[in-house]
């Protein structure tokens, strides 16, 4: 799976630009602020609908322009030649147009080409709030479950409504929704314990090889339903919690409170590491999902790797680049100043980009 073209019109700084992708592996070469993350989520949003950046699709829309066009050519994973498009307005819902035929749901686009990115942001996910460790695994699940993506909607979609019901004080309904609840949260419990089973010997093995720890790092998947086996014993934390859930006119317990740590031995990591080591274990937190996806699939994701090597010591980094997991096509960005060369293959693409311009590398005139 890979791109072998990329036109942007109207797209972030992007007025109208086209690229060809001849290559497996591609480098954006720039200073700060002139596109190269512009044309990483560009990608991004062909290969999922949505950007990992923002939340509202207005924002990548060229602010002397109503409408943005982005489109890609790419080879699926059966080599056949496919073409995306994504048009976004600020007036009407994106639309996005896979071989001439509308797409209408994005889980639609997620088994065309799959990506896995790196980026500055990717911190968030050992540091940050605990939903943004939900969506990890979350998206670690997605990416080649659809079903479980039909299980997340609908769980959403009955949480909200008792929820509401909690709000409205409605209790009548109180009970089917229980029943619902239950059921589609002890699945979701079960196909996150799986993965983090699965997952958890992939990331230790990277983060003793890249740190040189003896100790393991594991994932600890904590559930909010921890000791429930069947819909019964969900139903039970849920009447002994209604009081609470009135109160705070919220659902206080299930898959949308479960919680990840990291442990090192019997130690919360997280609590002890510093900040360059918990920079290198959001990356290799990235890396093992994209090699996790190809032991469950036997393909290979897109790789998108967007600035993540600056804060990361040379012999890490080569350590690093050395152990990402087999890819059809990687694209990276880099500052001028960086050492890329030491990075490419035979074959390897550069493209210079400046103020939404892009050029060859062999035309460093403009700098």
């Amino acid at each position: 799976m890979a791109f072998t073209s990329l036109n942007l019109s109207d797209f972030r700084n992007f007025k109208n630009t086209q690229m060809d992708f001849n290559s497996s592996q591609i480098f954006f070469i720039g200073d700060n602020g002139q596109g190269k993350t512009n044309i990483i989520e560009a990608l991004y949003l062909l290969c999922y609908g949505s950007s990992f950046r923002v939340r509202f699709d207005n924002l990548m829309i060229n602010n002397d322009s109503n409408t943005a066009l982005i489109k890609g050519d790419f080879l699926d994973h059966n080599e056949l030649n496919k073409k995306i498009s994504i048009q976004l307005s600020r007036s009407k819902a994106k639309e996005i147009v896979v071989d001439d035929k509308r797409v209408s749901d994005r889980k639609e686009l997620i088994h065309n080409i799959p990506c896995v990115v790196f980026s500055h942001n990717d911190m968030q996910i050992i540091i940050g709030a605990p939903y943004l460790q939900r969506r990890f695994f979350n998206q670690t699940l997605s990416i080649y479950d659809i079903v479980f993506i039909d299980l997340l909607r609908k769980y959403k979609k009955i949480l909200s409504y008792r929820n509401r019901i909690l709000k409205e004080r409605k209790f009548d309904l109180l009970d089917v929704y229980n029943i619902k609840l239950a059921q589609y949260g002890l699945e979701i419990q079960k196909k996150r314990e799986n993965t983090v089973a699965s997952f958890n010997p992939i990331f230790s093995d990277l983060f003793q090889r890249i740190t040189g720890f003896k100790e393991q790092l594991v994932i600890h998947y904590e559930p909010s339903w921890k000791e429930c086996s069947d819909e019964n014993n969900v139903l039970d934390i849920l009447k002994r919690r209604q009081e609470k859930d009135v109160i705070w006119k919220n659902t206080t317990s299930g898959p949308h409170r479960d919680r990840f740590f990291f442990y090192l031995g019997k130690n919360d990591f997280l609590k002890i590491a510093s900040t360059g080591q918990t920079r290198l274990i959001s990356i290799i937190l990235k890396i093992a999902q994209a090699q996790f996806y190809t032991e469950v699939t036997q393909k290979k994701p897109l790789l998108l790797l967007d600035d993540v090597l600056l804060e990361i010591d040379k012999k890490k980094r080569e350590l690093l680049i050395r152990l990402l997991p087999a890819y059809d096509q990687a694209f990276f960005t880099f500052l001028p100043d960086e050492d890329f060369a030491s990075y490419e293959k035979s074959g390897t693409l550069k493209y210079l980009i400046k103020n939404g311009v892009i050029q060859a590398w062999n035309e460093p005139e403009i700098y």
